[in-house]
């Protein structure tokens, strides 16, 4: 249960709560495949014509350390995917991202790429993200400092 969601700093719930879950699959081999949900508002508060009140992420990808153990990579694909009824003409907000990333100790890059339309925007092919991150454990009651720039 989240107090609001948002993505990559745009609200996705209209300043409400949301429920989320998902369930993940890893392999020693570093192969991961995975889905996760949420509720969101977005499209209607956009259209009232839209009906898909439910984010379903599925994506899939290989992760793993190398060199002397302190460097990490992440590489994979996601599929954003909102079931519902949408009206004619409507752009889908269904989004493929490729993505990849390199990391040290507990800093990570990562550059993500859509070759598909990005959530709905007509002739948004090819646009891409960058992100900083950077989850540092804290010494106490197990919480780690997240920072992250996009």
């Amino acid at each position: 249960l989240a107090s609001e969601y948002r993505y990559r700093g745009i609200m996705q719930t209209n300043r409400r709560p949301a429920i989320q879950g998902g369930f993940d699959y890893s392999h020693v081999s570093g192969f991961y495949a995975g889905n996760w949900n949420s509720s969101i508002s977005w499209l209607n508060d956009s259209n009232d014509e839209v009906s898909a009140p439910i984010e379903m992420d599925f994506y899939a990808g290989f992760k793993n350390t190398f060199g002397d153990g302190k460097w990490n990579y992440d590489v994979g694909v996601l599929q954003y995917y909102y079931p519902g009824d949408y009206p004619a003409n409507f752009t889908r907000p269904y989004t493929t991202e490729i993505y990849a990333g390199i990391g040290y100790g507990p800093v990570f890059l990562k550059y993500s790429y859509a070759p598909t339309n990005l959530f709905g925007f007509y002739d948004s092919k090819n646009s891409w993200y960058v992100d900083l991150a950077a989850n540092v454990p804290l010494e106490f009651w197990g919480l780690t400092l997240n920072a992250h720039v996009g």
